[in-house]
């Protein structure tokens, strides 16, 4: 799924790049590995302390599927129910 180009996106960008193609398939298995890149893109962001804010809520996914990290590093309260694992579905 992750190119070479997207390897080297800002994870800013990739965080929109990839709440794209989750709203764009309906596919389990799909938004599940979708789920697990965004997670590694959290990540990315909050190691590199470029962005303060939160991202804009077009390029986050809906919170069930965020992972943890999110909702910690903006100090947010997660779901109660989560439909997927993101920060398990590492690859």
């Amino acid at each position: 799924m992750k190119t070479r180009r997207e390897a080297k996106v800002p994870p800013e960008k990739l965080l929109c790049i990839l709440a794209r193609e989750f709203r764009g398939t309906s596919d389990e298995q799909q938004r599940m590995a979708i789920a697990g890149e965004y997670a590694k893109a959290v990540n990315r962001l909050i190691r590199g302390k470029k962005r303060e804010e939160i991202p804009p809520l077009e390029d986050q996914l809906p919170d069930e599927w965020m992972p943890d990290a999110f909702f910690t590093h903006w100090s947010l309260r997660p779901p109660t129910q989560r439909t997927a694992t993101p920060n398990s579905a590492k690859k």
